[in-house]
């Protein structure tokens, strides 16, 4: 659910401050790595920097980091909900990533960070990062078609919503590479606005100090000129925004910076990764039970698909093999693992990157969290596309999800020398690293408690080579007949497996958008409640009617439903007690109620319960409030007592209230809370909030309460 626009991260963030510096990056492809070069480079500076980026890759938390590490969990989801309450409790409607948003924004003030480096989410302009009004340097890397339906189909309307991030009077940059068109589509609208100056990224100054050093030598050599290019912006807006700092960040110390981090990757871009499960030899020495490494890209569309095929071309396609004269024309073999998300131009995505003789793997991906509206292209229709563009390959559209599965074919249709990407959309990376997570410990492959785990990728291995063997071996000799036969078998089966395969993936998501959905009811009744609760009460309805007490010794509801409510001490030290050995009001309610209460209703009368507002017993409470909904009209007397009667027993009328006049009037009446068939919180509480007992003939109100008080028991 993507919602372009600043009036609902204005209205988040209304009265937050950002004392912080930002380095504002927007564009196509390319502004993960500007953001992780110049969080580096400030974090070794020794300033304190925080980063935004997105989507997370493995958390939801991980998209925020301090000083190169992820923030803790306990205070993103204090933070975030904190956001989220505040969006219902304001009517907001924020979508999830403006929450993100101002949840990355409220935590660099959390920690004080002196600057964050902060990436656009899509596009610019209208993104919720562009709530910024601190930029001291606004970076824009290199401009290509993506997002068309939100950002427009020509690279001239792409590039304008990308050059809504500068600011006046703010120094800013641009990706040399990006085409004259685009270039001059920025330049315009920033004399429109007079931002600038620009920044010159080839200097006199950077030739002469910088880039003509041993430092930067051996960090930039080995790099491709789009990875160069990224390196050069990061360094830039890092070099500014110190300066504007009034501190000094002088070229050979950054030149020393890089290439002590060359080391350090970005996850996910253009990574090598170890898999011990699927690759690696537990009966070989140690530093050979890792295995082989996989290259891991999060490309996703035909841009950075060029990118990343002109990196292969150059490391993988055509290096040269121990024991093997060259490679082919069009170069070694690769295995390619993808998974593409739904709507993404495929067609020209593996036009960039496939090659005769490549095998193909094509996989999925579970839901996301938090963005449950994101879907993987089906595996079957990702392999057509790709044999359509490329027919000599081989391929196989995997039945049963998972990266680390399709990881494990990939091993028995690939020779050993030649190279697996694993490629297609962050949201695959993601997964593979959740997978990965776990069994990339040393002991993994002797540890007693990960024996099941290694059970199951034993399991794994053999169904994976036999798939792959039967690809490989083609169909055997037989008759017409019988080939049809199996042809249909085959296809019945895998067709059965694939829709059992999406029907569970639906099945995952739904769950997930059930979930949030009553997250969110959830939050919006506990602010509601809230809301309730510190409202102060109204004049008439502070009011004590004349001849009732402080504490009365008795009143008389008249009607019906007749009873006498005594205030009762014992009772209302009981319920003291209880509040003093309860550490939450959750906790009393839950032993009150227990384990029983498992259904979504149950649940919001247990959050209703755990405020601990009906003395002893919550049931009690419940019984009161549900007798003062359906009892006749209420007149006190001054001698303590009501009298009176209800005409309309039936209806809507009869709900009680303190009215204006300080007694309670059925005429004027309403309940305390509204009700409804469709609300699950079908009774209110006592409006006087006060611990009394009941004594009298039981109504409706009454049977129900006592059901309650029954189940919690």
């Amino acid at each position: 659910m993507i919602q372009p626009g600043l009036e609902r991260i204005g209205q988040l963030l209304k009265n937050v401050q950002f004392p912080w510096k930002a380095i504002h990056v927007a564009g196509t492809n390319g502004k993960g790595s500007v953001c992780h070069y110049a969080s580096t480079l400030l974090t070794r500076r020794k300033l304190r920097c925080g980063k935004f980026t997105s989507p997370h890759l493995v958390d939801r938390w991980d998209c925020i980091s301090i000083n190169e590490k992820p923030v803790d969990e306990i205070l993103f989801r204090k933070i975030e909900k904190h956001y989220t309450q505040l969006s219902l409790k304001e009517n907001i409607s924020a979508s999830p990533f403006e929450i993100l948003t101002a949840t990355a924004f409220h935590i660099f003030n959390e920690e004080k960070v002196d600057v964050g480096v902060v990436e656009v989410g899509m596009g610019g302009k209208l993104d919720s990062t562009n709530i910024l009004q601190n930029q001291a340097v606004s970076v824009i890397s290199k401009v290509a078609r993506d997002h068309q339906g939100f950002l427009g189909n020509t690279l001239e309307e792409i590039a304008l919503h990308k050059a809504g991030i500068l600011r006046p009077n703010v120094p800013y940059i641009v990706n040399k590479a990006n085409e004259n068109n685009v270039k001059n589509v920025i330049r315009e609208y920033a004399q429109e606005i007079g931002a600038g100056p620009l920044l010159n990224v080839d200097s006199p100054e950077l030739q002469k100090a910088l880039y003509s050093k041993q430092n930067w030598y051996r960090f930039s050599e080995p790099l491709l000129p789009f990875q160069r290019d990224n390196a050069v912006l990061a360094l830039v807006a890092a070099k500014q925004t110190v300066e504007s700092m009034g501190l000094e960040f002088t070229n050979f110390s950054i030149g020393k910076i890089l290439w002590n981090a060359r080391h350090h990757t970005n996850p996910g871009r253009l990574e090598r990764v170890k898999v011990p499960p699927i690759f690696g030899e537990p009966d070989k020495e140690p530093s050979r039970n890792k295995g082989r490494p996989v290259l891991v890209d999060g490309a996703h569309n035909p841009d950075a698909a060029r990118a990343l095929n002109d990196y292969l071309h150059q490391k993988e396609r055509h290096r040269r093999i121990s024991g093997v004269t060259g490679p082919p024309r069009h170069g070694w073999p690769i295995t390619w693992v993808l998974a593409m998300t739904e709507g993404k131009e495929a067609r020209q995505f593996l036009e960039a990157l496939l090659r005769p003789g490549d095998n193909v793997i094509t996989t999925t991906f579970g839901p996301v969290d938090g963005m449950p509206w994101v879907k993987p292209m089906d595996p079957e229709k990702l392999l057509e596309v790709a044999k359509s563009k490329v027919p000599m390959l081989t391929g196989l559209a995997m039945p049963i999800d998972g990266a680390l599965r399709a990881l494990c074919a990939a091993k028995y249709m690939t020779d050993e020398a030649h190279p697996i990407v694993l490629t297609g959309s962050l949201y695959l990376v993601g997964e593979f690293h959740r997978e990965l997570q776990t069994r990339s410990a040393k002991g993994w492959w002797f540890d007693p408690k990960f024996e099941d785990d290694r059970k199951m990728f034993r399991a794994m291995h053999k169904e994976e080579r036999h798939r792959v063997n039967k690809l490989l071996s083609g169909p055997q000799p037989c008759s017409s007949d019988r080939v049809r036969s199996l042809e249909n078998k085959t296809n019945e089966g895998r067709t059965e497996g694939r829709e059992n395969q999406k029907a569970e993936r639906e099945k995952r998501r739904n769950i997930q958008e059930q979930i949030a959905a009553l997250d969110l009811e959830l939050e919006r009744l506990r602010a509601e409640e809230q809301h309730i609760v510190q409202t102060p009460l109204s004049k008439a309805e502070n009011t004590i009617p004349s001849g009732i007490t402080q504490r009365p010794t008795s009143y008389r509801m008249s009607g019906s439903n007749t009873r006498v409510l005594k205030y009762d001490p014992k009772r209302e030290r009981s319920d003291k007690s209880a509040k003093s050995s309860h550490s939450t009001g959750e906790k009393f309610a839950s032993r009150k109620y227990g384990s029983k209460m498992q259904s979504p209703k149950d649940k919001l009368f247990k959050d209703l319960f755990a405020e601990d507002r009906f003395g002893e017993d919550a049931a009690q409470g419940r019984e009161l409030t549900e007798a003062a909904v359906s009892a006749p009209t209420i007149r006190y007397t001054p001698s303590g007592t009501s009298t009176g009667s209800d005409p309309h027993p039936n209806s809507s009328e009869s709900s009680n209230l303190f009215s204006s006049s300080g007694g309670l009037e059925g005429s004027k009446a309403r309940s305390p809370r509204p009700t409804s068939s469709d609300n699950d919180y079908d009774d209110a509480p006592d409006p006087t909030g006060s611990p009394y007992k009941t004594e009298g003939s039981r109504g409706k109100g009454d049977q129900v309460g006592q059901k309650a008080a029954t189940r919690g028991n």
